[in-house]
């Protein structure tokens, strides 16, 4: 069953109580070790739908675990054009970059309520000193967020409308249903407007919704009431792919 996101996340009463810890740059501390998270962090804290978690330009002192919810991280042009950057999901790494003393370059809003764990900023680094094991895991989430970035940059340069629409909705489809023998018809949440969609991909809101509409008269997904339906999982891959499969012909 899908979640809705209805309800106010849960935080965790302690680390060892964090469903995601694994998956997160904290996953590099020890179970023995947790009290070292548990005296560094400032607090869990809650942020409500719609609101800004922090805003390009901000001089925070504190940095955060996404420990539930989705967030989108988006800058805003000149123009006042907003270009979604990624959109965040539980186990995300937000407000650290390469100078923790500059103000952040992007914009963090909450897509839906979410639940954080909050670091001090600016302390951080003495953290990763003490315990290199931390630094080797945000290395790697660094370099995921890295690859993640190509692919987007790739998705928009080099698909068309109705394929990039495509190689986006795949990227909240579950990993395990990705295999060949997964379930059509699965639902998951997605509480995305068309308007955020488009704005992650260089399309206009309306756009967006004529090739939704396209897609589900294909049989090929349904979106609805912030929730994704696969109608044709194998499709939706191939409609993906169709660039790459064009420019593979001879």
């Amino acid at each position: 069953m899908s979640r809705t996101y209805d309800d106010l996340p849960i935080l965790p009463r302690t680390c060892a109580d964090c469903a995601i810890r694994e998956t997160t740059v904290c996953g590099a501390i020890h179970t023995d070790r947790l009290d070292v998270l548990e005296k560094f962090k400032i607090c869990d804290r809650i942020i409500p739908a719609h609101t800004n978690l922090y805003c390009e330009g901000d001089q925070l002192d504190e940095i955060y675990n996404l420990l539930s919810g989705w967030v989108a991280l988006f800058r805003l042009l000149e123009s006042g054009k907003r270009q979604v950057l990624q959109i965040e999901l539980p186990g995300a790494f937000l407000g650290y970059q390469a100078d923790l003393q500059d103000p952040l370059l992007h914009t963090a809003e909450c897509i839906t309520d979410v639940a954080v764990c909050v670091f001090p900023r600016r302390s951080f680094p003495e953290l990763l000193e003490r315990h290199p094991g931390l630094g080797k895991r945000l290395v790697r989430i660094m370099a995921q967020n890295v690859t993640r970035t190509h692919d987007q940059l790739t998705n928009i340069g080099g698909r068309s409308g109705m394929e990039r629409v495509a190689y986006f909705l795949l990227q909240f489809v579950p990993p395990m249903q990705h295999s060949q023998h997964a379930a059509d018809r699965d639902t998951v949440a997605l509480p995305l407007t068309q308007e955020m969609i488009g704005d992650a991909l260089g399309l206009t809101s309306i756009h967006v919704n004529r090739i939704l509409r396209e897609l589900r008269e294909r049989h090929l997904v349904v979106l609805h009431n912030k929730t994704l339906q696969v109608l044709d999982l194998g499709g939706l891959r191939r409609m993906a792919e169709m660039s790459q499969l064009d420019q593979a012909e001879p």
